[in-house]
């Protein structure tokens, strides 16, 4: 595969060599200067600088455009000061970083802060920035997130028929956090069983978790956050696979100082130039070594800063909007990243007053048509490390390259969806009178404002379909509407857009703090005290609604500050005595929380309920909308899906089914699931508009 590409671009190597030797050749335009600040590491300084003195001589031979560097080393700073700084220096035209992913969050965060902020051009790969900042219009993320790293790293591992078990070990950091959370999801999607997840704190604690996963002898998909991690781990297994940050130019020096002798030692995934580029080979014949992770991203973001300058003084465009038409156009390929490339790409913006469509070292920009800031298609190799060599066997990408990464993996493949008996029958049951609902907020304080909001959300939409205050109970820690952190002191949002307050004309049955689990279980049961005035009054002729929105563990769910628990046997026995004393004609349970399915799972065999959860037994779930002057997530993926299914379609044609598969489809980053569907009735002729109307 390499050397088809060596011999398809060595003519332009040739060219490009020559070329590059040339003195700069000025136009007789006046020069445009554009001040590009670019916050990456010392560390590979000379890396940084070549790349900067390639692109500005490339750039500056067939442009009058200037490209001006100011470096900065990220570890040298008080990242959030230097963030707010560039940020509102109006000199510097946009920004290049970071590295790290703690100040890459930072200096969007400051970015984000500007009613106008500069355009970011970023390589880092945490999915957690990408999905707190990508939609707002700055952040221009030209590597995919780790989601789709982690995507490919176990698709290299399901094509062995004889692997069909795989295990994970993470440094508890944001850059390992994308892999922890999307694991278990991407392991089920590829029949792959996820045996365990293994973090640690520190380098001191990762022997003994890599001796435990070894015996599991399954591979290990492995991801360090630095090469002295990944050595580490290299010691205690030949199954590892591992994820980019293990082939770093300390890593072959490591293992000769450690003395790990083994033939094979590590195989894993990197990002790279795209090959039909032809800049990595390139790269090669200029310098006799191939790029590191970053270089083609550094290229391709002063090349489409520069572009995109002088489109926005052709056009008297903001430089954002520049940015933006300038990686949205859709035609065939015009022009790339070598001089030649980016001169017709010039004379079609000062000469045609048109967009040109270009390619970069990181091949075409493509970007998510929803979310236009993140690059939707990045180059693999597969790499692998042998006598203290790094090795290169193939180029891979995440499904051909169709698709966003955030929202491509969340739906990429979403063929394990639940079959259900389409002839099962329905048990008798009593005449319909009517739903109670029990609404339950189980979390408090702003970092978790999502789950009250989610609750509150689900609270107005009943009340706008019949069902009173009489009909509802309403349990929630209340402590957000007022939180010193709220811009809209006495309103609670979910929507920044809508901004409409779920707050109006609520009334709150229970503060968190002021009921236990064991009280839980008595208002459901009917059990009527002094503490406890208003209880379930539901018969065995009503329908029963339960929403659950919080934070949950392996086997358990959590309830309140001091995180008391409930696990599956106590909703198991809770529900069975709900039936025994007829407090339902059936019962529909919503669980938004991480691993709810294990709780659920429990409570298989419970007469005419069923529960659907945001997560199967062994994934997490994700919030959505992050606000970032608010410093909160507004909302949870899962509740997003089930609220925009029942605001948009007809909750009396909508079936259980229905209902489970728009919902499935559209949740980001797990796996829906229905629980105990065998003993509630027949998903697809079971409406769902009586749990959710009166």
């Amino acid at each position: 595969m390499k050397s088809i590409y060596k011999i398809l671009f060595l003519i332009a190597t040739v060219v490009f060599l020559h070329s590059c030797d040339e003195p700069a050749v000025k136009d007789e335009r006046k020069e445009r200067i554009i001040k590009i600040a670019v916050v990456l590491t010392e560390d590979s300084r000379d890396r940084w600088d070549r790349i900067m003195d390639l692109a500005k001589n490339n750039i500056r031979k067939v442009t009058d455009i200037n490209p001006v560097f100011e470096f900065y080393d990220e570890e040298s700073y008080d990242m959030m000061n230097l963030a707010y700084d560039l940020a509102r220096d109006e000199s510097v035209a946009c920004v290049i970083g970071c590295e790290s992913e703690d100040n890459t969050e930072k200096l969007a965060y400051q970015m984000s802060r500007l009613k106008n902020p500069k355009p970011m051009f970023t390589f880092n790969t945490s999915q957690e920035v990408i999905r707190k900042y990508a939609r707002m219009g700055f952040m221009w993320g030209l590597s995919e997130s780790d989601i789709t790293q982690s995507e490919v790293i176990l698709s290299q591992i399901a094509t062995d028929v004889n692997n069909r078990e795989v295990a994970l070990i993470a440094s508890d950091s944001d850059y390992s956090q994308t892999f922890i959370d999307w694991f278990a999801f991407q392991a089920s999607e590829l029949g792959l069983t996820p045996l365990a997840i293994r973090t640690f704190d520190n380098i001191l604690e990762i022997g003994a978790a890599m001796k435990d996963l070894s015996k599991l002898g399954c591979p290990i998909v492995c991801v360090p956050n630095s090469c002295f991690e990944a050595v580490e781990m290299m010691k205690y297994t030949d199954k590892g696979y591992f994820s980019h940050k293990a082939f770093g130019n300390r890593t072959i020096d490591l293992v000769k100082i450690y003395g790990i002798d083994k033939d094979y030692i590590m195989k894993g995934v990197t990002m790279v130039p795209n090959p039909s580029s032809g800049f990595q080979d390139v790269y090669e014949a200029r310098y006799g070594q191939i790029p590191i992770f970053g270089e083609a991203q550094l290229y391709d973001a002063i090349m489409i800063a520069s572009l995109a300058y002088a489109m926005s003084q052709e056009f008297g465009i903001s430089l954002n909007h520049a940015v933006r038409d300038l990686l949205a156009a859709d035609d065939l390929y015009f022009g790339g990243w070598t001089s030649e490339g980016i001169e017709m790409a010039f004379e079609q913006i000062v000469e045609e007053h048109t967009v040109p469509n270009i390619s970069g070292a990181l091949g075409k920009f493509l970007f998510s048509p929803d979310k236009h800031t993140i690059i939707n298609y990045s180059t693999y190799a597969v790499q692998y490390m042998s006598n203290h060599r790094f090795y290169q066997t193939d180029y891979v990408s995440r499904g051909g390259g169709a698709g966003s990464s955030e929202h491509g993996a969340w739906i990429w493949n979403k063929m394990f969806d639940q079959d259900f008996d389409y002839k099962q029958e329905d048990a008798d049951i009593k005449d319909y009178k009517g739903t109670k609902a029990v609404l339950i907020a189980t979390s408090s304080g702003w970092e978790d404002y999502r789950h009250q909001a989610d609750v509150l959300a689900y609270y107005q939409y009943l009340k706008k379909n019949n069902f009173t205050d009489d009909d509802i109970i309403l349990i929630m820690a209340d402590d957000i509407a007022n939180d010193t952190h709220n811009p809209y002191p006495g309103q609670v949002i979910r929507d920044n857009a809508l901004l409409e307050n779920l707050y109006t004309d609520v009334t709150i049955d229970y503060r968190l703090d002021e009921i236990t689990p064991n009280d839980l279980k008595k208002i459901l049961l009917g059990q009527k005290s002094e503490k406890l005035p208003k209880v379930l009054n539901s018969t065995d002729e009503h329908n029963v609604l339960i929403i659950w929105s919080g934070h949950g563990v392996p086997g358990t769910l959590l309830w309140g500050e001091n995180q008391k628990t409930i696990n599956g046997r106590f909703m198991s026995e809770l529900f069975k005595a709900m039936y025994s004393a007829g407090k339902y004609r059936k019962m529909f349970g919503v669980i938004e929380a991480c691993y709810s399915g294990s709780v659920a799972m429990e409570c298989v065999g419970v007469p005419k309920m069923m529960l659907m959860t945001a997560t199967n037994d062994k994934e997490t779930s994700k919030a959505e909308l992050y606000a970032p002057m608010w410093k909160t997530y507004l909302t949870n993926s899962f509740t997003s899906a089930v609220l925009t299914a029942l605001y948009q379609r007809n909750i009396y044609e909508l079936s259980v089914r229905d209902l489970y598969s728009d919902v499935f489809s559209q949740t980001m980053g797990s796996h829906v699931t229905l629980y105990n569907a065998e003993n509630f009735g027949n998903v697809f002729f079971n409406p769902i508009g009586p749990f959710f109307s009166n």
